[in-house]
């Protein structure tokens, strides 16, 4: 097993936080919000950290498959986030004086960005593939099933998924589809005691690994519906999870999946229709992922900030030349203004949850956009900092360099909510 690292190159050496790129120093964070984000860095240093390199140290290996060795890592963390109650956030709500969206926001923001410890003096980094995983387990599969669930569906897969850390996944955008759940095509037959699936799935996080997949298809009646399936530890017949590689998200599974007459129990068809039952956690999901995005940025950002200090060219410290530093600090006052937004709304939603209007959805989409547009930027600007090194495995996967290229596009959604804002002022068009 070869090691593609050069001892010849130097690591980056970040000596401190930066108060801009710092969650821990926003003014809009009440002190109970405060308390809940350093409880979580602190396990994320001492509880995730030394899992989180493990995964990192894989992906410098590539003379053998590491993918069984990864599986047992993501698996174990995810466990470790379910027993600490920062997986799914859906359970105990009485627990916590912090809004559940908002635990879940600050969660991925962490969980995504890191921060400099000063117990350690050290850089803790976060994993943007790992909260990938938390969000398809604990978030998209979890809050519809607690949403709409019966005591037997709550017992037997929300709980094992919520409190004990059992892997999940949301099965909805399709190969010709995307993310149009209008043109969904996958097939739930009702068969009186059984419902039967036909069909395939394509971008699924967590896939290969999930205990429980919350599958959305067509019904009989052309309605959308929605069914939990236990694929019994990834051996359910006619059930096939195939790892996808993506260009970026490393240490992410995720996957395609087929299902070619799979059997499922009818117990396990949730009651509703399937579109109210996806779109029941998707205002919730677009908050969730632009924390993770502005955790991604403040990264990228924190990054670039300590190369450029480091690193000598031509006789000058990078930060010296405008064109290295003028872009950092514009970017860091989008990371500002996004991150208070971003508080902002989701303190909104959690004040509103049983009332969440349109006009609401509408600008947690916007802020998703806006926010993964903000990381796709950091992570050019970071590349061009670093030269040649950018090139290299060596430097992109503690940085997670191509990390935001898969989040860009948001499932195509940006092209719908943009065209839909060109258009406001071209009525007749």
């Amino acid at each position: 097993m070869v090691d593609i690292r050069f001892d010849e190159f130097s690591s980056i050496r970040i000596e401190k936080n930066l108060p801009e790129c710092d969650l821990l120093a926003n003014p809009l964070l009440t002190a109970d919000e405060i308390e809940f984000i350093a409880k979580f860095y602190n396990f994320l240093e001492k509880d995730l950290d030394a899992d989180i390199k493990k995964l990192e140290e894989l992906n410098y290996f590539l003379e053998e498959s590491t993918e069984q060795q990864k599986a047992e890592v993501i698996v174990k963390i995810m466990k470790k986030l379910a027993d600490n109650g920062y997986y799914s956030v859906v359970l105990d709500k009485d627990k916590y004086n912090v809004g559940k969206i908002m635990r879940n926001v600050l969660i991925a923001f962490a969980l995504c960005g890191g921060r400099w410890s000063e117990k350690s003096g050290k850089y803790v980094g976060g994993n943007w593939s790992i909260e990938m995983g938390r969000l398809a387990g604990g978030t998209l599969f979890c809050n519809p099933v607690d949403y709409k669930a019966n005591k037997y569906q709550r017992e037997n897969f929300l709980l094992p998924v919520a409190r004990g850390g059992a892997v999940a996944a949301s099965a909805m955008t399709e190969f010709e589809a995307g993310s149009d759940i209008a043109h969904m095509q996958l097939h739930i037959k009702d068969e009186m005691d059984e419902v039967v699936l036909e069909g395939k799935k394509i971008f699924i996080t967590n896939g290969p690994l999930a205990k429980y997949i919350l599958v959305y298809g067509r019904l009989d009646n052309g309605t959308l519906g929605a069914v939990i399936v236990d694929t019994k530890d990834q051996t359910l017949e006619n059930f096939k999870a195939t790892r996808l590689r993506t260009y970026g998200m490393e240490d992410a599974f995720v996957s395609r999946l087929d299902f070619k007459n799979v059997r499922v129990p009818r117990e396990n068809l949730l009651e509703g229709n399937g579109l109210d039952i996806a779109f029941h956690q998707l205002t919730e999901e677009r908050l969730v992922i632009s924390g993770e995005a502005l955790g991604d940025a403040a990264k990228k950002l924190l990054y670039s900030h300590s190369y450029a200090i480091q690193r000598t060219q031509f006789d000058h410290k990078l930060h010296q030349y405008q064109i290295v530093r003028m872009p950092i600090n514009e970017m860091v006052r989008q990371l500002h203004l996004l991150t208070d937004s971003t508080i902002n709304y989701a303190r909104i939603l959690d004040s509103r949850h049983d009332a969440m209007s349109k006009q609401l959805a509408r600008q947690a989409m916007g802020l998703k956009i806006a926010t993964t547009e903000l990381a796709f930027e950091s992570s050019i600007h970071c590349f061009r900092t670093m030269g040649g090194r950018g090139f290299i495995r060596q430097y992109s996967v503690p940085i997670g360099f191509l990390d935001a290229y898969c989040m860009i596009h948001g499932g195509g959604s940006n092209y719908v909510l943009e065209d839909s804002e060109s258009r406001q002022l071209f009525k007749y068009v």
